[in-house]
């Protein structure tokens, strides 16, 4: 026999070599997928016909008609079984042992003549068994490749869609402040309170809520007295009940160098020249810095009144209650700025029920950084402050626009060194005015500049968010 071995990418294409090489009545023996295809072999359909063994002979063929018609028992599986061992074994007596045929032999006298059935039908027969077997093991793995593929593109669709919906507000918003900043400038009287509050450190926030509330009926002349009535309004100030008159017990609080030290001088002397030096009790807690103690025992001699310090927060307890009886007590504390991560401890040494918090802000600072201050020592409506160093500020908006923006109490300005003279009352009307005096300088923005600042994206200009009343 002339076996011949044929390889193709699919069933079609091996059964095509085949006929190509043995002719159109070939015959396929056997078809297996390998990888990168499948394997026929097959041989010419007139190398079967003479490799074909012979017919077996008559009586072989009717003896085997004799096995095959043996009656089937009605019994049982079992017993049928039984009855075809019993008879096998009296036939094996009977009959004379025959040697064992080696398989080689054997195999042909068991094979059937091949029945060659029509080329068509063949053909379709062997592709259909073949693509079936080479695609049946890669069925499963293909479906999980899919899910697998398709997991991280259902999940990129979504993220390029949160991508475009955040893109369409980002641009909505900008459009809309573009909007708003056209029509403001065809009002030169709001072109010129925007340019002035920007120009004095005012976040664009806060300076675009007050110039939307300007009044049409207000002449241009007008527009910086209206706006300064404005934030005279909008701030708090200790007017009524200031702590020179009232007393009690704070703890002066605030990040480095801000002037907490001289302004508690300041606060006590103002207080002792009007109740005595008997009713005020000063306690400091700034163990930190070399001398810091030393600097308020000064002013305290100066002042004749003692000064303790309280190293941990058991003894700071024993002074407060030591104190009981003064009418104010003031209590140093130490610097901690607003990015230091021993807040929190400071925090926990001041008791909250026996003391208030007086947070001190740099009036020199940007607004940037008292805003940062202001949420680290958690300022919000009703908490007191001092605005320290406003003889060293060149634009104080940033603190009168953090005081408006938190609902902060001011109780008092401080605008120099001098104890107590540079101690004054906060009134409204003088911080507006002092917020608004701007001056010709290289940080002033002009009409372009200020396009800019007001249309910034909202994530830069959060700051600045907060209402005015009316």
């Amino acid at each position: 026999m002339n076996v011949k071995r044929f390889v193709g990418k699919n069933a079609r294409e091996a059964m095509a070599q085949a006929r190509a090489a043995c002719g159109e009545n070939a015959v396929v023996l056997s078809n297996r997928p390998v990888p990168g295809g499948v394997e026929i072999l097959a041989m010419a359909g007139d190398d079967v016909t003479a490799a074909a063994p012979a017919r077996p002979a008559p009586a072989a063929r009717a003896k085997a008609r004799d096995d095959d018609a043996k009656p089937m028992s009605t019994l049982s599986f079992q017993d049928f079984v039984r009855e075809r061992q019993r008879q096998d074994a009296l036939t094996g007596q009977q009959e004379p042992a025959q040697p064992a045929a080696t398989p080689q032999a054997a195999a042909p006298a068991r094979r059937d003549p091949p029945v060659q059935p029509a080329r068509f039908a063949r053909e379709m027969l062997t592709e259909a068994l073949a693509e079936s077997a080479a695609g049946a093991p890669a069925a499963a793995p293909a479906a999980e490749s899919q899910r697998a593929v398709a997991a991280p593109v259902r999940e990129s669709g979504e993220d390029v869609m949160n991508e475009l919906r955040s893109l369409r507000s980002t641009l909505t918003r900008q459009l809309s402040n573009l909007t708003w900043f056209d029509s403001v400038r065809r009002s030169p009287a709001q072109t010129r309170l925007l340019r002035l509050l920007i120009g004095n450190g005012f976040s664009p926030g806060l300076a675009r809520r007050l110039v939307e509330r300007l009044p049409d009926d207000v002449a241009d002349g007008q527009a910086e007295t209206w706006l300064a009535s404005m934030l005279a309004h909008n701030l708090r100030c200790a007017t009524d009940d200031p702590i020179q008159e009232r007393g009690g017990v704070f703890a002066l609080v605030g990040p480095t160098g801000v002037g907490k030290t001289t302004t508690t001088a300041k606060i006590a002397a103002n207080f002792a020249l009007k109740h005595g030096a008997a009713s005020v009790g000063l306690i400091t807690v700034d163990t930190y810095r070399m001398a810091a103690s030393d600097q308020l025992r000064a002013f305290g001699r100066i002042l004749g009144i003692p000064v303790h310090t309280a190293r941990d927060s058991a003894s700071l307890q024993d002074l407060l209650q030591l104190f009981a009886g003064k009418k104010l007590v003031l209590v140093d504390t130490v610097g901690v700025g607003q990015r230091d991560r021993r807040l929190p401890e400071l925090f926990a040494a001041l008791p909250a029920q026996r003391l208030q918090r007086l947070l001190v802000l740099n009036a020199a600072c940007q607004g940037e950084t008292l805003e940062e201050v202001a949420q680290a020592y958690s300022a919000g409506p009703g908490t007191r402050c001092v605005l320290s160093k406003l003889d060293e500020a060149a634009r104080c908006g940033g603190a009168v626009d953090v005081a408006i923006r938190h609902q902060l109490v001011i109780e008092g300005i401080a605008n120099g060194q001098r104890v107590p003279e540079d101690w004054h009352a906060a009134r409204p009307q003088l911080l507006a005015h002092k917020a608004l005096m701007q001056q010709a300088g290289r940080f002033n923005p002009d009409d372009d500049e200020l396009g800019l600042l007001l249309t910034m994206p909202p994530a830069l200009s959060a700051g600045g968010q907060g209402a005015a009343r009316a």
